[in-house]
């Protein structure tokens, strides 16, 4: 089966981002959340999350991304991802629909990632964006592209917004 990609858009403050959609488990609200001490005030993760019988880390993409956290707001959204033998959930300020694109859209539409960004910022793989505003294979496209959406590597992302909170935990500059 040689289905057409699918992305979950989630919102950071005033911006759209996805990621890939299969990689997504469930989308929750306000779950339950066991507090990490040793992480201390500065941390990126509220604590841990009990799935599926097994405890996941929770990391707060808003204080990641833009040093305020996502978990503190009404529309926040937790997402439990897996992907091979990685598992976590990334909070976000909200989620958006998903968004489907045919091959051809896909080609019309796709800016693959520069290599060479910093973490976290390296996890992004590509960015759609609305194109040619003409495209009658996909009309409603322009109006969910009004701005680019950057198409993150969930994996990577989570690990990369890991490894910032290591540094900040062990007292080491987050540059």
């Amino acid at each position: 089966m040689n289905a057409a990609p699918s992305w979950l858009q989630f919102r950071l403050g005033g911006q759209t981002h996805a990621l890939e959609a299969a990689a997504v488990r469930q989308i929750m609200r306000a779950p339950q959340l066991t507090p990490l001490p040793l992480l201390g005030a500065h941390s990126h993760s509220p604590g841990l999350m009990a799935w599926q019988g097994r405890p996941l880390l929770v990391l707060d993409l808003g204080a990641c991304l833009l040093h305020r956290p996502s978990v503190a707001g009404d529309d926040a959204r937790f997402l439990v991802w897996t992907q091979a033998q990685q598992a976590g959930v990334l909070a976000v300020d909200g989620v958006g629909p998903l968004l489907r694109l045919s091959a051809t859209t896909l080609t019309r539409h796709w800016a693959p990632a520069q290599p060479g960004l910093p973490p976290p910022w390296s996890a992004i793989r590509g960015l759609l964006h609305a194109g040619d505003s003409a495209d009658t294979e996909a009309p409603d496209l322009g109006r969910a592209l009004s701005e680019p959406i950057a198409v993150f590597d969930v994996a990577a992302l989570w690990q990369a917004c890991w490894n910032r909170l290591h540094h900040q935990a062990s007292g080491e500059d987050e540059r």
